[in-house]
């Protein structure tokens, strides 16, 4: 395993074998170390493309991981992958995520089991274990939760997916207050018009409404990963517009916090 050296930063990604955390692993700076994790063998995929356009960076570390997000006790295996003393700075980006199976509703208790495992139960559990390992007395360590649309909109035909999402960014909330006396950051992110097989799903059953133009949700994160961004924690930031016109993303008036849905 080709560790890189002592002192770097580390992301780890969850649901990178496809959708938006498969787009956001391609494109990070490359002087991020990765540790993808899927549920899929595609996060192998990924993990080569990433590799061989790793040009800046030969020493680069690019690891991958299959899971299955449904049972908490394949979640582990992930983590003894890395050795984390040797980095600085260790960061969360959970995009892992599943709609209702064919349409679940509430009545069906195997639906509602297997979304909120893998929607609300595993993003908590990767939550409480990685940041064990961070070492926020030097730097601001972040996690950023990809929250869908479920969190951001009301989907009748989706409902538990709407209810996992939302107890998600709850859960987020929650944990911000756990980590307030921390250099931790936490906050939940609506990604709006990113196409991604989920949301392609969404749209044609729901009928929801698409954007015209296509939000880099890529430099957005890039871009929390150069600043303090202790004002974002809690929050769940629903992009409404396209990223380039979100100049300052100092400016609370970008961002809203959804406590309605």
């Amino acid at each position: 395993m080709n560790y890189s050296k002592i002192n770097k930063e580390l992301i780890i990604i969850t649901g990178a074998g496809q959708g938006i955390g498969r787009h956001i692993a391609k494109n990070l700076d490359s002087k991020y170390d990765l540790l993808l994790i899927s549920k899929t063998l595609n996060c192998k995929k990924t993990a080569k493309e990433i590799k061989a356009t790793s040009f800046n960076n030969k020493n680069r570390m690019v690891e991958y991981q299959k899971i299955n997000f449904e049972k908490k006790i394949n979640l582990i295996p992930a983590a003894k992958k890395i050795k984390f003393k040797r980095f600085k700075k260790i960061h969360l980006i959970l995009c892992a995520g599943v709609v209702d199976p064919d349409k679940g509703s509430y009545k069906n208790i195997n639906d509602w089991n297997k979304v909120f495992n893998v929607n609300l139960n595993s993003n908590i559990f990767l939550i409480n274990y990685f940041s064990k390992f961070f070492n926020d007395k030097k730097k601001q360590n972040k996690i950023i939760v990809f929250s869908g649309g479920g969190a951001a909109s009301s989907f009748k035909k989706f409902p538990i997916y709407s209810a996992s999402k939302t107890a998600l960014v709850r859960a987020v909330e929650n944990f911000s207050l756990i980590f307030s006396k921390k250099n931790i950051s936490i906050f939940a992110i609506a990604p709006g018009a990113v196409k991604t097989k989920m949301l392609r799903k969404v749209e044609k059953i729901s009928k929801v409404g698409t954007r015209s133009q296509m939000i880099d949700v890529t430099n957005f994160v890039n871009n929390c990963f150069k600043i303090n961004t202790k004002i974002f924690n809690g929050k769940l930031i629903h992009i409404r517009d396209d990223i380039k016109k979100i100049k300052k993303i100092k400016n609370v008036n970008y961002l809203k916090l959804r406590r309605d849905q």
